[in-house]
Protein backbone atom coordinates (compact mmCIF):
# COMPACT_ATOMS: atom_id res chain seq x y z
CA UNK A 1 0.00 0.00 0.00
CA UNK A 2 2.96 1.92 0.49
CA UNK A 3 3.70 2.38 -3.08
CA UNK A 4 -0.19 3.53 -3.84
CA UNK A 5 -0.16 6.39 -1.52
CA UNK A 6 3.16 7.59 -3.33
CA UNK A 7 1.53 7.66 -6.31
CA UNK A 8 -1.22 9.15 -5.22
CA UNK A 9 -0.10 12.14 -3.64
CA UNK A 10 2.58 12.15 -6.55
CA UNK A 11 -0.50 12.78 -8.75
CA UNK A 12 -2.49 15.02 -6.73
CA UNK A 13 0.52 17.63 -6.57
CA UNK A 14 1.25 17.68 -9.89
CA UNK A 15 -2.24 18.51 -11.07
CA UNK A 16 -2.33 21.01 -8.21
CA UNK A 17 0.66 22.42 -9.97
CA UNK A 18 -1.63 22.99 -12.73
CA UNK A 19 -2.74 26.48 -12.03
CA UNK A 20 0.69 27.73 -11.74
CA UNK A 21 1.93 26.41 -15.41
CA UNK A 22 -1.06 28.01 -17.50
CA UNK A 23 1.02 30.90 -18.15
CA UNK A 24 2.91 28.53 -20.81
CA UNK A 25 1.61 27.26 -24.23
CA UNK A 26 3.29 23.89 -23.16
CA UNK A 27 4.95 22.46 -20.82
CA UNK A 28 7.84 19.91 -20.89
CA UNK A 29 9.20 18.41 -17.44
CA UNK A 30 9.61 15.04 -19.12
CA UNK A 31 9.15 12.46 -17.18
CA UNK A 32 7.58 14.56 -13.74
CA UNK A 33 4.97 16.63 -15.63
CA UNK A 34 3.90 16.77 -19.34
CA UNK A 35 1.23 19.73 -19.47
CA UNK A 36 -0.90 20.72 -22.47
CA UNK A 37 -3.52 23.02 -22.77
CA UNK A 38 -6.63 23.00 -25.14
CA UNK A 39 -6.48 25.20 -28.12
CA UNK A 40 -8.96 26.48 -30.98
CA UNK A 41 -7.55 23.01 -32.96
CA UNK A 42 -9.82 20.89 -30.85
CA UNK A 43 -6.33 19.44 -29.10
CA UNK A 44 -7.31 18.00 -25.80
CA UNK A 45 -6.14 19.83 -22.17
CA UNK A 46 -3.84 17.08 -21.47
CA UNK A 47 -1.84 16.57 -18.25
CA UNK A 48 0.90 13.51 -17.82
CA UNK A 49 3.35 12.79 -15.50
CA UNK A 50 5.68 9.32 -15.61
CA UNK A 51 5.17 8.88 -19.30
CA UNK A 52 1.67 7.08 -19.67
CA UNK A 53 1.07 5.98 -16.38
CA UNK A 54 -0.47 9.29 -14.99
CA UNK A 55 -2.74 11.46 -17.22
CA UNK A 56 -5.71 13.94 -16.74
CA UNK A 57 -7.25 15.14 -20.15
CA UNK A 58 -10.53 17.00 -20.52
CA UNK A 59 -12.34 15.81 -24.06
CA UNK A 60 -14.99 18.03 -24.81
CA UNK A 61 -17.57 18.05 -21.82
CA UNK A 62 -16.06 14.36 -19.98
CA UNK A 63 -12.79 14.42 -17.83
CA UNK A 64 -10.74 11.17 -17.91
CA UNK A 65 -8.10 10.85 -14.73
CA UNK A 66 -6.02 7.60 -15.43
CA UNK A 67 -3.24 5.75 -13.56
CA UNK A 68 -2.69 3.13 -15.67
CA UNK A 69 -3.13 0.53 -16.56
CA UNK A 70 -4.36 0.20 -12.62
CA UNK A 71 -6.98 2.73 -12.39
CA UNK A 72 -9.56 5.27 -15.04
CA UNK A 73 -12.52 7.70 -14.08
CA UNK A 74 -14.49 9.22 -16.66
CA UNK A 75 -16.64 12.45 -15.26
CA UNK A 76 -19.45 14.31 -16.59
CA UNK A 77 -20.81 16.61 -14.81
CA UNK A 78 -23.44 18.11 -17.23
CA UNK A 79 -24.83 15.06 -17.57
CA UNK A 80 -24.33 13.89 -13.94
CA UNK A 81 -22.11 10.50 -14.93
CA UNK A 82 -18.98 8.78 -13.62
CA UNK A 83 -17.52 5.48 -14.04
CA UNK A 84 -14.65 3.99 -12.27
CA UNK A 85 -12.12 0.95 -13.66
CA UNK A 86 -10.11 -0.86 -11.65
CA UNK A 87 -7.76 -2.75 -14.57
CA UNK A 88 -9.99 -2.87 -16.83
CA UNK A 89 -12.38 -4.42 -17.82
CA UNK A 90 -12.11 -6.05 -14.41
CA UNK A 91 -13.88 -4.11 -11.85
CA UNK A 92 -16.18 -1.40 -13.24
CA UNK A 93 -18.72 1.57 -11.24
CA UNK A 94 -20.75 3.55 -13.19
CA UNK A 95 -23.00 6.07 -11.42
CA UNK A 96 -25.71 8.25 -13.40
CA UNK A 97 -28.66 10.53 -11.48
CA UNK A 98 -31.10 7.35 -12.28
CA UNK A 99 -28.99 4.37 -10.87
CA UNK A 100 -25.84 2.99 -9.74
CA UNK A 101 -23.92 -0.09 -10.99
CA UNK A 102 -20.77 -1.92 -10.31
CA UNK A 103 -19.30 -5.04 -11.82
CA UNK A 104 -16.27 -7.43 -12.23
CA UNK A 105 -16.78 -8.68 -15.76
CA UNK A 106 -20.78 -10.20 -15.63
CA UNK A 107 -19.74 -12.65 -12.69
CA UNK A 108 -20.68 -10.25 -9.86
CA UNK A 109 -22.73 -7.51 -10.34
CA UNK A 110 -24.64 -4.90 -8.21
CA UNK A 111 -27.54 -2.63 -9.78
CA UNK A 112 -29.78 -0.35 -7.94
CA UNK A 113 -32.56 2.09 -9.71
CA UNK A 114 -33.07 5.16 -8.26
CA UNK A 115 -36.22 5.76 -10.02
CA UNK A 116 -38.37 2.80 -8.47
CA UNK A 117 -36.54 1.28 -5.76
CA UNK A 118 -35.10 -2.06 -6.76
CA UNK A 119 -31.80 -3.36 -6.03
CA UNK A 120 -30.01 -6.47 -7.89
CA UNK A 121 -27.23 -8.62 -7.45
CA UNK A 122 -25.72 -11.20 -8.80
CA UNK A 123 -22.75 -13.49 -8.33
CA UNK A 124 -22.74 -15.41 -11.13
CA UNK A 125 -23.73 -18.73 -10.90
CA UNK A 126 -24.00 -18.96 -7.03
CA UNK A 127 -26.38 -15.59 -5.73
CA UNK A 128 -28.93 -13.88 -7.56
CA UNK A 129 -30.78 -11.87 -5.62
CA UNK A 130 -33.75 -8.69 -6.35
CA UNK A 131 -35.23 -6.26 -3.78
CA UNK A 132 -37.69 -4.30 -4.68
CA UNK A 133 -40.51 -2.35 -3.13
CA UNK A 134 -43.23 -3.91 -4.73
CA UNK A 135 -43.21 -8.17 -3.45
CA UNK A 136 -44.20 -9.63 -6.58
CA UNK A 137 -40.83 -8.43 -7.69
CA UNK A 138 -38.09 -9.54 -5.19
CA UNK A 139 -36.30 -12.92 -5.72
CA UNK A 140 -33.79 -14.83 -4.03
CA UNK A 141 -31.41 -17.79 -5.50
CA UNK A 142 -28.67 -19.62 -3.85
CA UNK A 143 -27.34 -21.92 -6.42
CA UNK A 144 -27.03 -25.18 -6.77
CA UNK A 145 -29.25 -25.64 -2.82
CA UNK A 146 -32.65 -23.22 -4.25
CA UNK A 147 -34.64 -20.57 -4.90
CA UNK A 148 -36.25 -18.28 -7.32
CA UNK A 149 -35.43 -16.14 -10.74
CA UNK A 150 -37.78 -13.91 -11.80
CA UNK A 151 -37.03 -12.40 -15.62
CA UNK A 152 -34.01 -14.05 -16.32
CA UNK A 153 -32.44 -16.38 -18.38
CA UNK A 154 -35.50 -15.67 -21.08
CA UNK A 155 -37.89 -16.98 -18.44
CA UNK A 156 -40.43 -15.05 -16.22
CA UNK A 157 -39.76 -17.16 -13.22
CA UNK A 158 -37.28 -19.74 -12.55
CA UNK A 159 -37.57 -22.19 -9.40
CA UNK A 160 -34.78 -24.89 -8.67
CA UNK A 161 -33.92 -26.48 -5.73
CA UNK A 162 -31.17 -29.02 -4.82
CA UNK A 163 -30.08 -28.36 -9.18
CA UNK A 164 -30.18 -30.14 -11.46
CA UNK A 165 -32.65 -32.67 -9.42
CA UNK A 166 -35.58 -30.67 -9.67
CA UNK A 167 -35.92 -26.92 -12.31
CA UNK A 168 -39.04 -25.38 -13.03
CA UNK A 169 -39.46 -22.58 -15.26
CA UNK A 170 -42.40 -20.55 -16.53
CA UNK A 171 -43.05 -18.69 -19.63
CA UNK A 172 -46.19 -17.53 -21.72
CA UNK A 173 -48.45 -19.83 -19.65
CA UNK A 174 -46.12 -22.48 -20.25
CA UNK A 175 -44.65 -24.28 -17.31
CA UNK A 176 -41.78 -27.11 -17.63
CA UNK A 177 -40.86 -29.29 -14.85
CA UNK A 178 -37.42 -31.15 -14.90
CA UNK A 179 -36.55 -33.55 -12.25
CA UNK A 180 -33.59 -34.23 -12.81
CA UNK A 181 -32.29 -31.43 -15.53
CA UNK A 182 -32.11 -32.05 -18.54
CA UNK A 183 -33.31 -36.04 -18.23
CA UNK A 184 -37.05 -35.90 -17.16
CA UNK A 185 -39.44 -33.05 -18.51
CA UNK A 186 -42.70 -32.15 -18.40
CA UNK A 187 -44.70 -29.58 -19.69
CA UNK A 188 -48.12 -28.22 -18.99
CA UNK A 189 -50.39 -25.10 -20.08
CA UNK A 190 -53.66 -24.16 -20.24
CA UNK A 191 -52.97 -24.74 -24.83
CA UNK A 192 -49.38 -26.63 -24.15
CA UNK A 193 -48.19 -29.96 -23.37
CA UNK A 194 -45.77 -32.60 -23.37
CA UNK A 195 -43.31 -34.71 -22.04
CA UNK A 196 -39.15 -35.87 -22.80
CA UNK A 197 -37.05 -38.77 -21.28
CA UNK A 198 -33.74 -36.86 -22.94
CA UNK A 199 -31.99 -37.89 -25.02
CA UNK A 200 -34.01 -41.02 -25.99
CA UNK A 201 -37.92 -38.83 -26.50
CA UNK A 202 -39.72 -36.22 -26.57
CA UNK A 203 -42.74 -34.43 -27.51
CA UNK A 204 -44.17 -31.21 -26.80
CA UNK A 205 -47.48 -29.27 -28.74
CA UNK A 206 -49.29 -26.05 -28.10
CA UNK A 207 -52.50 -25.69 -29.83
CA UNK A 208 -52.30 -23.49 -32.85
CA UNK A 209 -48.85 -22.81 -32.01
CA UNK A 210 -45.98 -26.04 -32.45
CA UNK A 211 -45.98 -29.60 -32.51
CA UNK A 212 -42.07 -30.65 -31.63
CA UNK A 213 -40.64 -34.49 -32.03
CA UNK A 214 -37.47 -35.81 -31.19
CA UNK A 215 -36.05 -39.50 -30.94
CA UNK A 216 -32.41 -40.48 -29.21
CA UNK A 217 -31.70 -36.38 -29.54
CA UNK A 218 -30.29 -34.94 -31.78
CA UNK A 219 -30.33 -37.71 -34.59
CA UNK A 220 -33.84 -37.44 -34.70
CA UNK A 221 -36.08 -34.42 -34.93
CA UNK A 222 -39.59 -33.40 -36.39
CA UNK A 223 -40.52 -30.20 -35.59
CA UNK A 224 -43.76 -28.05 -36.48
CA UNK A 225 -44.25 -24.24 -36.08
CA UNK A 226 -46.57 -21.54 -36.92
CA UNK A 227 -49.96 -23.77 -37.26
CA UNK A 228 -52.24 -21.29 -37.20
CA UNK A 229 -50.43 -20.31 -40.77
CA UNK A 230 -52.10 -21.98 -44.34
CA UNK A 231 -48.77 -23.54 -44.43
CA UNK A 232 -46.56 -24.23 -41.35
CA UNK A 233 -42.46 -24.16 -40.60
CA UNK A 234 -41.81 -27.34 -41.02
CA UNK A 235 -38.36 -28.88 -40.12
CA UNK A 236 -37.48 -32.80 -40.03
CA UNK A 237 -33.98 -34.73 -40.03
CA UNK A 238 -32.79 -38.05 -39.53
CA UNK A 239 -28.61 -37.45 -38.34
CA UNK A 240 -26.49 -37.56 -40.35
CA UNK A 241 -28.38 -38.63 -43.71
CA UNK A 242 -31.09 -35.72 -44.46
CA UNK A 243 -32.74 -32.94 -43.12
CA UNK A 244 -35.84 -30.89 -44.62
CA UNK A 245 -36.88 -27.03 -43.90
CA UNK A 246 -39.95 -26.16 -45.64
CA UNK A 247 -42.25 -23.09 -45.03
CA UNK A 248 -44.37 -20.46 -47.42
CA UNK A 249 -42.50 -20.28 -50.52
CA UNK A 250 -39.83 -21.83 -49.20
CA UNK A 251 -38.08 -25.34 -49.65
CA UNK A 252 -35.01 -27.08 -48.23
CA UNK A 253 -33.28 -30.26 -48.39
CA UNK A 254 -29.75 -31.56 -47.15
CA UNK A 255 -28.20 -35.00 -47.90
CA UNK A 256 -25.53 -36.09 -45.70
CA UNK A 257 -25.58 -33.12 -43.58
CA UNK A 258 -24.52 -30.57 -44.02
CA UNK A 259 -22.71 -31.38 -46.78
CA UNK A 260 -25.20 -31.86 -49.77
CA UNK A 261 -28.39 -30.30 -50.57
CA UNK A 262 -30.25 -27.29 -52.23
CA UNK A 263 -32.71 -24.81 -50.79
CA UNK A 264 -35.73 -23.00 -53.26
CA UNK A 265 -37.15 -19.87 -52.53
CA UNK A 266 -40.55 -18.88 -54.05
CA UNK A 267 -43.03 -15.98 -53.35
CA UNK A 268 -43.96 -14.47 -50.95
CA UNK A 269 -40.26 -14.39 -50.63
CA UNK A 270 -38.07 -13.20 -53.24
CA UNK A 271 -36.74 -15.43 -55.31
CA UNK A 272 -33.67 -17.57 -54.46
CA UNK A 273 -32.19 -21.05 -55.56
CA UNK A 274 -29.44 -22.22 -53.58
CA UNK A 275 -26.98 -25.09 -54.23
CA UNK A 276 -24.69 -26.95 -52.24
CA UNK A 277 -22.18 -29.35 -53.48
CA UNK A 278 -20.08 -29.66 -50.24
CA UNK A 279 -20.79 -27.09 -47.66
CA UNK A 280 -19.35 -24.65 -46.64
CA UNK A 281 -16.73 -24.95 -49.51
CA UNK A 282 -18.74 -25.16 -52.98
CA UNK A 283 -22.14 -23.04 -52.86
CA UNK A 284 -24.08 -21.80 -56.10
CA UNK A 285 -26.62 -19.50 -54.81
CA UNK A 286 -28.69 -16.90 -57.22
CA UNK A 287 -31.67 -14.40 -56.47
CA UNK A 288 -33.26 -11.44 -56.38
CA UNK A 289 -31.94 -10.20 -53.51
CA UNK A 290 -29.17 -12.44 -52.74
CA UNK A 291 -26.31 -13.69 -54.98
CA UNK A 292 -23.18 -16.39 -53.26
CA UNK A 293 -20.61 -17.89 -55.73
CA UNK A 294 -18.29 -19.73 -52.94
CA UNK A 295 -15.17 -21.85 -54.29
CA UNK A 296 -13.28 -21.58 -51.07
CA UNK A 297 -10.48 -21.60 -50.27
CA UNK A 298 -9.91 -19.47 -53.45
CA UNK A 299 -12.55 -17.54 -53.70
CA UNK A 300 -15.90 -16.25 -52.74
CA UNK A 301 -18.57 -14.05 -53.43
CA UNK A 302 -21.67 -13.29 -51.18
CA UNK A 303 -24.32 -10.42 -51.64
CA UNK A 304 -26.98 -9.96 -49.46
CA UNK A 305 -29.16 -6.34 -49.55
CA UNK A 306 -27.36 -3.49 -48.14
CA UNK A 307 -23.65 -6.11 -48.10
CA UNK A 308 -20.96 -7.83 -50.12
CA UNK A 309 -18.61 -9.65 -48.87
CA UNK A 310 -15.54 -11.16 -50.66
CA UNK A 311 -12.63 -13.62 -49.96
CA UNK A 312 -9.52 -14.74 -51.63
CA UNK A 313 -7.63 -17.46 -51.08
CA UNK A 314 -9.75 -17.66 -47.24
CA UNK A 315 -8.16 -16.91 -44.70
CA UNK A 316 -6.05 -14.59 -46.14
CA UNK A 317 -7.82 -11.64 -47.68
CA UNK A 318 -11.53 -10.48 -47.34
CA UNK A 319 -13.49 -7.51 -48.42
CA UNK A 320 -16.77 -6.46 -47.28
CA UNK A 321 -19.45 -3.31 -48.09
CA UNK A 322 -22.14 -2.34 -46.35
CA UNK A 323 -24.19 0.24 -48.08
CA UNK A 324 -27.57 0.84 -45.30
CA UNK A 325 -29.12 1.67 -43.37
CA UNK A 326 -26.40 4.82 -42.60
CA UNK A 327 -22.96 5.44 -44.30
CA UNK A 328 -21.61 3.39 -46.56
CA UNK A 329 -19.07 1.24 -44.97
CA UNK A 330 -15.94 -0.71 -46.71
CA UNK A 331 -13.86 -2.62 -44.91
CA UNK A 332 -10.57 -5.06 -46.01
CA UNK A 333 -8.92 -7.45 -43.71
CA UNK A 334 -5.86 -10.06 -44.13
CA UNK A 335 -5.59 -13.03 -41.95
CA UNK A 336 -8.70 -11.68 -39.84
CA UNK A 337 -7.03 -9.13 -37.48
CA UNK A 338 -2.91 -8.48 -38.95
CA UNK A 339 -4.14 -6.17 -41.20
CA UNK A 340 -7.78 -4.10 -40.74
CA UNK A 341 -8.49 -0.98 -43.08
CA UNK A 342 -12.54 0.13 -42.56
CA UNK A 343 -13.74 3.38 -44.82
CA UNK A 344 -17.02 5.02 -43.80
CA UNK A 345 -18.18 7.68 -46.04
CA UNK A 346 -20.58 10.22 -46.01
CA UNK A 347 -22.40 12.76 -47.80
CA UNK A 348 -19.39 15.35 -47.35
CA UNK A 349 -16.51 13.33 -45.73
CA UNK A 350 -14.66 9.50 -45.73
CA UNK A 351 -13.29 8.66 -42.23
CA UNK A 352 -10.96 5.81 -42.09
CA UNK A 353 -9.69 3.60 -39.47
CA UNK A 354 -6.56 1.43 -40.33
CA UNK A 355 -4.28 -1.20 -38.02
CA UNK A 356 -1.44 -3.27 -39.13
CA UNK A 357 -1.50 -5.41 -36.01
CA UNK A 358 0.62 -4.77 -33.59
CA UNK A 359 2.73 -1.86 -35.48
CA UNK A 360 0.49 0.60 -35.87
CA UNK A 361 -3.26 1.79 -35.62
CA UNK A 362 -4.20 4.83 -37.82
CA UNK A 363 -7.54 7.03 -37.67
CA UNK A 364 -9.43 9.86 -39.70
CA UNK A 365 -12.29 10.98 -38.48
CA UNK A 366 -13.31 12.99 -42.08
CA UNK A 367 -13.46 16.27 -40.12
CA UNK A 368 -10.25 17.47 -40.06
CA UNK A 369 -8.75 15.13 -37.48
CA UNK A 370 -6.33 12.34 -37.79
CA UNK A 371 -4.12 10.10 -35.25
CA UNK A 372 -1.09 7.70 -35.47
CA UNK A 373 0.27 5.44 -32.89
CA UNK A 374 3.39 3.30 -32.72
CA UNK A 375 3.03 0.11 -31.27
CA UNK A 376 -0.75 -0.43 -31.15
CA UNK A 377 -1.89 -4.22 -29.81
CA UNK A 378 -5.63 -3.68 -28.85
CA UNK A 379 -6.93 -1.00 -31.35
CA UNK A 380 -7.88 -3.78 -33.76
CA UNK A 381 -9.71 -6.01 -31.33
CA UNK A 382 -11.61 -3.18 -29.77
CA UNK A 383 -11.88 -0.26 -32.15
CA UNK A 384 -14.73 1.62 -30.83
CA UNK A 385 -14.30 0.82 -26.95
CA UNK A 386 -13.08 4.26 -25.64
CA UNK A 387 -11.95 2.10 -22.21
CA UNK A 388 -9.96 0.69 -23.76
CA UNK A 389 -8.87 3.45 -25.92
CA UNK A 390 -7.69 5.43 -22.75
CA UNK A 391 -6.52 2.73 -20.34
CA UNK A 392 -4.25 0.74 -22.41
CA UNK A 393 -3.83 2.20 -25.55
CA UNK A 394 -1.25 5.26 -24.34
CA UNK A 395 1.01 2.05 -22.46
CA UNK A 396 2.30 0.72 -25.94
CA UNK A 397 2.19 4.38 -27.51
CA UNK A 398 5.90 4.72 -28.48
CA UNK A 399 5.22 7.33 -31.10
CA UNK A 400 2.17 9.06 -32.35
CA UNK A 401 0.95 11.92 -34.55
CA UNK A 402 -1.77 13.74 -34.25
CA UNK A 403 -3.39 16.52 -36.40
CA UNK A 404 -6.56 18.70 -35.32
CA UNK A 405 -7.50 20.73 -37.48
CA UNK A 406 -4.20 21.66 -39.28
CA UNK A 407 -2.37 21.48 -35.16
CA UNK A 408 0.01 18.61 -35.96
CA UNK A 409 1.86 17.21 -32.89
CA UNK A 410 4.82 14.46 -33.04
CA UNK A 411 5.12 12.81 -29.57
CA UNK A 412 7.83 10.16 -29.24
CA UNK A 413 8.68 8.38 -25.75
CA UNK A 414 5.21 9.42 -23.99
CA UNK A 415 6.24 12.97 -25.25
CA UNK A 416 10.02 13.07 -24.14
CA UNK A 417 10.35 14.49 -27.54
CA UNK A 418 7.65 16.50 -29.09
CA UNK A 419 7.50 18.85 -32.16
CA UNK A 420 4.91 20.69 -33.47
CA UNK A 421 3.23 22.71 -35.77
CA UNK A 422 0.08 24.59 -35.32
CA UNK A 423 -2.56 26.26 -37.80
CA UNK A 424 -0.21 29.07 -38.41
CA UNK A 425 2.58 27.51 -39.05
CA UNK A 426 4.76 28.60 -36.18
CA UNK A 427 7.01 25.44 -34.85
CA UNK A 428 8.15 24.12 -31.82
CA UNK A 429 10.74 21.48 -30.37
CA UNK A 430 11.06 20.21 -26.87
CA UNK A 431 13.35 16.96 -25.87
CA UNK A 432 11.78 16.79 -21.94
CA UNK A 433 13.33 19.60 -19.70
CA UNK A 434 16.76 19.62 -21.39
CA UNK A 435 15.85 21.65 -24.78
CA UNK A 436 12.76 23.67 -25.66
CA UNK A 437 12.75 25.94 -29.16
CA UNK A 438 9.83 28.08 -30.45
CA UNK A 439 10.44 29.40 -33.33
CA UNK A 440 10.56 33.21 -33.53
CA UNK A 441 10.23 33.15 -29.84
CA UNK A 442 13.01 32.09 -27.70
CA UNK A 443 15.03 28.92 -27.22
CA UNK A 444 16.36 27.68 -23.85
CA UNK A 445 18.15 24.70 -22.26
CA UNK A 446 17.59 23.15 -19.10
CA UNK A 447 14.52 25.26 -18.29
CA UNK A 448 16.42 28.70 -18.29
CA UNK A 449 19.93 27.87 -17.34
CA UNK A 450 21.00 29.17 -20.90
CA UNK A 451 18.27 30.78 -23.12
CA UNK A 452 17.69 33.36 -25.96
CA UNK A 453 14.56 34.89 -26.68
CA UNK A 454 12.84 37.40 -29.24
CA UNK A 455 10.72 39.73 -29.32
CA UNK A 456 9.35 42.63 -31.14
CA UNK A 457 13.04 42.77 -33.24
CA UNK A 458 15.33 42.16 -29.99
CA UNK A 459 17.15 39.82 -28.88
CA UNK A 460 18.17 39.19 -24.91
CA UNK A 461 19.91 36.15 -23.97
CA UNK A 462 19.08 34.81 -20.43
CA UNK A 463 21.80 32.42 -17.81
CA UNK A 464 20.90 30.58 -15.06
CA UNK A 465 17.24 30.88 -15.09
CA UNK A 466 17.17 34.40 -15.06
CA UNK A 467 13.19 36.49 -15.74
Amino acid sequence: MGNFRILWILSGFLFCLQPALMLAADLNLWPVLVKQWDSPQQRADHTGSLGPIFSETLRGDTRIISIRPLWTTFINKERGETSNHVVYPFFNWYRTDGYTLSSHFNIWQKFHNKGNGVTRFQFFPFIFSQRSPHEEERYLALWPLGGTLKNRFWRERIDFMAWPFYVRTLNNDETRTHFPYPFLHVLRGPESRGFAIWPLYGQFERENSYQHTYALWPFFYNYHDRLDEAVPYSRFGVLPFYTRETAEGLKSETYLWPFFGYTRETEPRPLYSENRYFWPFLVQGRGEERHVNRWMPLFTHEKKPNSAKRWYLWPLLKTETFTGPGPVRERTTFLYFLYRDQQQTLTSSKARLTFLWPLFGYWNDGQNRRQLQVLDPLGVFFPMNKKVKENWSPLFALYRFDDRMGHVRHSLLWDMVVWERDKGNLRSFYAGPLFEWVESSHWEVLKGLIGRDQEDGHTRFRYFWQK
